[in-house]
This record gives structure tokens, sequence and C-alpha cells, in this order.
């Protein structure tokens, strides 16, 4: 009796395997990291690393709405992932865990997400971000999640809503929300979901409120009042003829040729800035003109038309020229003259640099990576609302006008500003961070590598963006989070005897 009970089982489970059918997958080839090891580094074999966001294509088919995509985040997961294009790993944003709605809307607990959650490659939403998509399905009908995505994964679009993002809540007034769209879709393999064409037929087949109640509370809500307040909200729904349409034209889709221009033209302008730093100290320790430097390690950056198109990144073009440089452009005698260029000039550039393409390898120069590390920290300071005061040497509160820009303009105070002045902004601006981090405000956080229970434990070495929205069980481990490396420290310019240095605090 036992065998005979033993044997159906056997083959009550080998039937059930031969009935799974998982989704197809396409394999990445290294292609956006495959540059010279100062940029990026390599595997242990000294194979090219892949980058899931530029090395995979959506392959979007309208006929039958599908497209290829990258899971993130796996259904019933323990912790939330998301992407840093700077270095394409994955990184914990936070644990999930047993909580009420933060609308007071759904009657239930919120534990473990019900979808799978992923990114569209090359495809960036209306604000600027990997275009994120729920997929519907149980996890046996796709591929096993990797922690360090190397595949896309088929799916079917069944329509999108609209995800919207309040800063600082109650934001009255529909256009206080941030905007952008949520991708729905489902496994085309899994038998419960192969005649779910559109949303209205997906509500009949899954508990809809539960994952709409987790939609808006699984990226987090405010903790920084005394009492949880809303972060997110998703209104209405749309077929996926409209949904694909919108993520097509609002969002904006990388071609080939257009990433390998980016790739090429931030190296170049990373390049020139290092080579220019260089001189500077050159010139700091000798008492040359940088004009006496090498021909060798002239760089000049061309400003052409703008690379990218559509209404969600604007960057111009930056190109190496002849490494024949006129004098006049590299004769910079101290570092206040050149950040004062190099702001002027260049720096919405270099932001849009930073998001997408990797400065340095830490394996290859250190010191050229923490220089760039401190150069972005100053830049992330001023997105998260300040302006460095030289006259203070100190970071002050730079409000948003009823016009919706800064009150202050730090490109016109800049004039006035010495090198001495100017060290001060970039250790501190590390502080100003670490500030806003212990206050669950938004700012920004470097992370060397991702590790701790439920991390993905990949070396990362960028900033990431933190809006400061999270879960209750999971604020004391975010408040413990390191900002910056302490052991790291700025490289001052020009003669420090007399320096703001012994005033920070670290």
């Amino acid at each position: 009796m036992k065998k005979t009970l033993i044997l159906c089982l056997v083959l009550l489970s080998a039937a059930c395997a031969k009935r799974t059918q998982r989704v197809e997958s396409i394999n990445a080839k290294p292609s956006w990291m495959a540059t010279d090891k100062l940029y990026n580094d390599r595997s242990y074999d000294g194979e090219y690393l892949i980058h899931p966001f530029f090395d995979l294509v959506p392959f979007a088919s309208k006929t039958d709405n599908s497209l290829n995509f990258v899971m993130t985040t796996p259904v019933g997961s323990q912790s939330k992932y998301e992407i840093d294009l700077r270095s394409g790993k994955l990184y914990r944003k936070h644990n999930f865990c047993s909580q009420e709605d933060v609308w007071k809307k759904y009657p239930g607990t919120i534990d473990r997400p019900p979808y799978s959650e992923g990114i569209v490659p090359r495809l960036l939403d209306q604000l600027g971000s990997p275009q994120k998509v729920i997929v519907f399905g149980q996890s046996r009908y796709f591929q096993e999640f990797e922690i360090a995505p190397t595949r896309s994964q088929r799916i079917r679009i069944v329509g999108g809503v609209l995800l919207q993002y309040c800063n600082s809540y109650p934001c009255r007034g529909f256009n206080k929300w941030q905007s952008r769209i949520l991708l729905v879709a489902v496994s085309p393999t899994d038998p419960k979901l192969k005649k779910v064409n559109n949303i209205n037929q997906l509500k009949k087949v899954i508990d809809w409120d539960e994952s709409v109640a987790f939609i808006q509370n699984s990226n987090g809500r405010k903790l920084s009042g005394g009492t949880p307040t809303p972060s997110y909200r998703i209104t209405g729904n749309i077929g996926p003829k409209e949904a694909f349409k919108i993520a097509l034209t609002k969002g904006h889709l990388f071609n080939f040729d257009e990433m390998k221009t980016v790739r090429n033209s931030c190296q170049a302008l990373y390049d020139y800035t290092w080579k220019t730093v260089q001189a500077i100290k050159a010139y700091e320790e000798s008492g040359k003109l940088a004009k006496d430097m090498p021909e060798k390690n002239k760089t000049k950056v061309v400003v052409k038309r703008d690379t990218f198109t559509g209404n969600v990144v604007s960057a111009e073009r930056l190109e190496e020229r002849s490494a024949k440089v006129k004098e006049r452009e590299l004769e910079i005698k101290d570092f206040s003259h050149f950040f004062k260029h190099f702001y002027s000039k260049y720096k919405d550039r270099y932001k849009t640099c930073q998001q997408f393409v990797r400065d340095t390898s830490i394996n290859s120069d250190k010191e050229r990576m923490w220089f760039f590390s401190y150069l972005t920290s100053f830049f992330n300071t001023e997105e998260t609302g300040y302006i460095y005061s030289c006259s203070r040497t100190a970071w002050v509160k730079n409000p948003v006008t009823s016009s919706g820009k800064r009150m202050y303009s730090f490109k016109d105070s800049i004039k006035n500003c010495t090198t001495r002045e100017l060290n001060s902004a970039f250790d501190m601006s590390i502080n100003i961070q670490a500030g806003l981090s212990g206050s669950f405000q938004d700012h920004f956080r470097f992370i060397e590598y991702d590790h701790g229970n439920g991390a993905s434990h990949q070396k990362l070495y960028s900033w990431v963006r933190d809006l400061g929205d999270g879960y209750v069980c999971d604020k004391d481990r975010r408040q413990k989070l390191s900002i910056f490396p302490q052991d790291v420290n700025w490289s001052n310019f020009g003669d420090m005897k007399d320096s703001f240095e012994s005033l920070i605090v670290r």
C-alpha cells in the first residue's frame, strides 16, 4: 500500500513538473561595462560584468502587449530591492514586515508582496527613473530570482496605474503629487492568468484590494513625525495599449548608439575633470602653471547638440577632441577658479553622467574615485534643499519659492568664494546628509557594500537617493546605516595652514 502511494505521488509530481512552464528568458551579454578597467570592475576571472538595465532589451510587442522585464523583487520576498543604475547592482531598500494600511482603507495586514516587481530594461519613466512594472503570477512560473540579474523574462502587460508620491503629507492639490506610470503585467505561462488581458479581468482572479494596499505601502511611509503618514497612492487604471503608449512616449528608451555616446562622453568629462584637478595639485606642489602639463594629459570637452530626446532627461552631448588644447583653457591656478568654471559649464551634465556612468573603479584609482564621490556629494546636498554660503563657510537652507524654484542661486554667490572657503563645503556636505538621514528626510547615502541580513551583498560604491520613507519595524536598522565611510576625508586644495578643517566635526 505504501509503495503504491509513493509511486502515485512521484507520478503526480512528474505530471505537475511537465505542466509548470517557466516564462521565456534572455541572457544578457556584457556591453555597457565593457570598458577600460579604470572605469569598471571585472569578475574574478577578468570577464566584463553585466549591467541588467543597459545590456538587456525590452523587445516590446504591441501585438500582444508583451515585453521583457528584469525582476528586482520576487513575489513573497522578505526585502525590497532597488537597482542602482551607476553600478548596475541591486541593493536593499528596506525589510518587509506585517503592518496595517497607512491609508486605513484595507482591513487586513500587509506582509509580503503578492506580486513580483521589476524594471523594463533601457526604459526610463516620466521622472527619469527605471520604468517599474509589477507582475502577477506564482513564483514557479518565473525563472529563479537572481540577486545579481543576468537575464530578462517575458511578460504580458494588462494595463497600468498612476503611482503618485507626496513629499510632505498632506499634499493638497493634484499638482502637488509627483506622478509616474506603473505598469501591471501577468506571467503568460501561469494557467490562472492566461486569459487575463486587462486589469478588470485581473481583479476577478486575484485580491486586487490587497494588491492596491501593498502598492501604496510597499515603498514605505513618512517616519519623520510622531505618527507615520502616507507617501504613496495610486489612482485609476488604464488599458494595456494606453499603458504601453504612455510608457514609451512619456518616458525615454535608450538605443545602442545613444548609450555608447553617453558612456564615452561622460568618461571624457570625468577624464577632463580629473586631469585638471591633477594639474592644480601639481601647480600647488611645484609652482608650475597648468599650461606646463604634458600634452598627453590635456583634454577638452566640447558641447554639442542634445543626446537625449523626449521629456525625461535633458543633457548635452560631450565629446573628446584633439589632445592639443589652447593653453588658456588649462591655465587654472587654483581650485576655486576651476570649480567656478565647472559649476557654471558642466554641473548639469555631470549630474546626468553620475546617474548612469561610473567615473572610476576603486580597484584602479582610489584617490580619483573618492574625489568624484565628494564632488557628487556637493551637488547631492544642493539637491536636498541646501546652498553653500562661502561667507559663513556653512550649508544653509535654500527654500523653494511659490514659482517652484530655489530662493538662492549658488551660481551667483560662488563668484567671491576662495579655495579655502570651498574646501570645507565638501566635508560638511556629508554631515548634512547624515543629519537628514537621522531625521528620516530626503537624503543621499553612499553604499560601498550592501551588507546585513536580507541585503543584496553587492559592491556598489555609489550614492543612492533615499526619500526617507520606510517601515516602522525597520526604523532602528535604518538609523544605524552609514552615510559615508568614516576613514575617508576630502583632500584639501591650496594652503590650509589656517584652514577651517579643525572646525569640521565628523
